[in-house]
């Protein structure tokens, strides 16, 4: 926490230059008109159920609506490249998900770096979870390492998608840890879910958000290993550190919102202040699910903080090394 509150401190002044430098003056009444949240990402995964919540809580804080648009497409690259098409005036929002949205720019030519976001802030952090259906043969991480050093092409982990946290983080164990995984990337955890059930992969690495929480209930599938620094209070499983991967305490996605960089400072300062509000708000917890909402709010300079820790995390992964 240490490492990351100094990252913070030295993020918050390349935030401020991502607004622009120039926030002295507030556009008159911000905001005067309806603010367009985009969402990379389809309707009901945990983005877009996150935007829906915030989006209902700014429309009673701010007096304006707030139109959440879904815009899927190219893990998530299509509705940034439209975000910073658009004026920087605070107007057009969109939700980020990281590490997926530095590993975009990190693996691809996609025409923007994180210098081209205004970070506002956090809504929710979502823990990752390695899963294997109950009928599995693989009854601890152990058991399954062991298989996978044993024949390099018997294990396969689906994730939801290609260049996210799941399948990073997956590649990260193996260059780290020497242990042949196959990385089969999905759209979305439900096709992750139904190749696990279908037998057709060995292991899932996934959201410990409410699209599992059904299954481990019901006795489907049973969670190996989290990927944070503690055991999870609503999942009974140990963490990848207990088990002999100390580097992997970090694996979890962060739901934040970008603006366009040079949006001005006020506008920013007062949108973070609505995220704050709402991260504190009874029924905005209830609808983003107090599991996921920090117990410390997150603000635009531990965002940009995030943005470049996690670059320093995935970078090598990104380079293929």
């Amino acid at each position: 926490m240490n490492r990351f509150r100094l990252i913070a401190a030295a993020a918050a002044a390349l935030l401020l230059a991502a607004c622009g430098g120039q926030g002295s003056e507030e556009p008159e009444a911000y905001p005067s008109d309806q603010i367009r949240l985009i969402v990379p990402y389809t309707a009901g995964g945990p983005t877009d159920i996150a935007a829906r919540s915030l989006g209902t809580f700014m429309e009673r804080s701010l007096g304006q609506t707030v139109v959440v648009e879904n815009m899927p497409g190219a893990s998530g690259s299509t509705a940034y490249q439209e975000l910073l098409s658009s004026e920087p005036d605070g107007y057009t929002l969109s939700m980020s998900a990281l590490p997926t949205a530095v590993l975009n720019y990190l693996t691809n030519d996609v025409g923007y770096t994180r210098d081209d976001f205004a970070p506002v802030g956090v809504i929710t952090q979502v823990p990752s979870a390695l899963v294997v259906p109950a009928a599995s043969p693989h009854t601890d991480l152990a058991g399954l390492v062991a298989a996978a050093r044993s024949d390099p092409a018997l294990v396969s982990v689906g994730t939801p998608g290609a260049t996210n946290t799941h399948a990073a983080e997956t590649r990260r164990i193996t260059q780290l840890y020497d242990v042949p995984l196959t990385v089969v990337p999905f759209n979305g955890a439900q096709e992750v879910f139904a190749a696990l059930l279908g037998g057709n992969v060995t292991a899932g690495f996934v959201n410990a958000s409410q699209d599992l929480m059904p299954l481990l209930e019901s006795g489907q599938m049973r969670v190996l290993a989290v990927g944070t620094e503690e055991r999870l209070p609503y999942v009974d499983a140990p963490t990848f550190a207990e088990q002999g991967f100390p580097e992997i305490t970090q694996s979890t996605t962060t739901f934040g919102v970008v603006a366009p960089a040079g949006t001005p400072e006020p506008v920013i300062a007062k949108l973070e202040e609505t995220m704050r509000a709402a991260s504190a708000d009874p029924d905005t917890r209830r609808g983003l699910d107090e599991r996921y909402v920090p117990e410390q709010f997150l603000g635009g300079a531990d965002l940009a903080a995030l943005f470049t820790e996690t670059e320093q995390t995935f970078q090598e992964v990104a380079r293929g090394g």
